[in-house]
């Protein structure tokens, strides 16, 4: 059965769709309602006639930054300040991320980084809309970037083993690479590098928090477990502060492991780190307050506290959620962008601030 997650923004509906994990694109004149049926798709007063069904693509990069007040500027330009694309040579490969560098920065004082890496099959431009943090760094004074995977079997990924298999994308390299370019054109923390991903991207975040331990301080995984390949490969050299957003009804990256194949569960994901990081077994709960009682969900947060370092995990679990990017779509008690960044920002490499 097609399970469909929907959301209004500007007279256009975007729904997220289990069975191709792909998010589509409806217009219609009149406001859908948030939740529609899996066939039978309708506006508040009427049926809904499809006009135009967009997977977001190559296409979809211009029709969502024309509706963005922030230029993007061409990669061959050099703007030090807005939204623009930057590619570099990887392998033999050019590799592309998209940047967003505040106008207050100034170039004197060293500013935190933040990688924001995207689903499966999506691209850096669907993330940025999926997890637009740029109002958040304008705010908060960080670098943001959102890397793009390359195609593998017809599908942009993000290589952490499991249903990427066979894949031979050098994306730790990259990430390395990437940070390297990035602190080379700006004055960034090295101490204050932070991840964060939705799907295989949060996925793949795990993965940098094993293996890019020395450069990435925090990470927060949203719909994401943990890959076998990565948790047998996981040594980070230092605790590693994480948080986690996950929905308990989750049909892609289900709560449990058992989709897809070669991952562990959440629970195992995060007893994992919590032996890492020598924090406390039993976490503080606290009931979110359920201030929209329309999405079908709820959250509990489980906090857990006194690591090495003064470290912290918090997971927050969405019962009743699927596969969403809440304050996104999905959840709509909590924002994502703000919980993650709320998070990671009190660490560093060196472990609480």
């Amino acid at each position: 059965m097609l399970r469909l997650t929907a959301l209004e923004v500007k007279n256009t509906i975007f729904f997220m769709t289990a069975a191709s994990r792909k998010i589509i694109r409806y217009s219609c004149d009149d406001k859908a309602p948030e939740s529609l049926g899996a066939v039978s798709l309708f506006c508040s007063k009427q049926t809904l006639l499809m006009k135009k069904i967009i997977f977001l693509s190559s296409a979809l990069f211009l029709t969502l930054f024309s509706s963005c007040s922030e230029k993007v500027y061409d990669a061959n330009e050099d703007h030090s300040r807005g939204t623009f694309l930057r590619s570099m040579e990887i392998d033999g490969e050019t590799r592309e991320y998209l940047i967003h560098v505040p106008q207050s920065y100034d170039t004197v004082d060293p500013v935190p980084l933040m990688l924001n890496f995207h689903g499966w099959e999506m691209k850096a431009s669907e993330q940025m809309w999926v997890s637009d943090m740029r109002a958040l760094a304008n705010a908060e004074r960080f670098i943001l970037v959102y890397p793009q995977g390359t195609e593998w079997r017809g599908a942009t990924h993000w290589n952490i083993g499991s249903w990427t298999a066979g894949s031979t994308a050098n994306d730790l390299y990259f990430v390395d690479s990437l940070i390297g370019q990035v602190s080379a054109y700006y004055n960034i923390d090295p101490d204050r590098v932070y991840a964060c991903g939705y799907s295989n991207g949060g996925f793949f975040s795990q993965e940098l928090a094993c293996q890019l331990s020395h450069k990435i301080a925090a990470i927060g995984a949203v719909a994401a477990n943990m890959s076998v390949e990565t948790l047998g490969n996981c040594n980070p050299t230092r605790p590693v502060p994480v948080v986690t957003i996950s929905g308990t009804m989750d049909e892609i990256v289900e709560y449990d492991g058992s989709e897809p194949a070669g991952t562990i569960s959440h629970r195992q994901t995060l007893d994992h780190w919590i032996a890492h990081n020598h924090v406390d077994t039993v976490p503080a709960l606290t009931n979110v307050p359920n201030t929209n009682t329309s999405d079908g969900s709820s959250v509990i947060l489980y906090h857990y506290v006194n690591g090495e370092d003064n470290v912290e995990i918090k997971h927050f679990q969405v019962v009743g959620g699927g596969h969403g990017w809440p304050g996104k779509f999905g959840n709509m008690d909590i924002d994502a962008n703000s919980v993650i960044w709320n998070f990671v920002s009190q660490f560093d490499r060196n472990g609480k601030r």
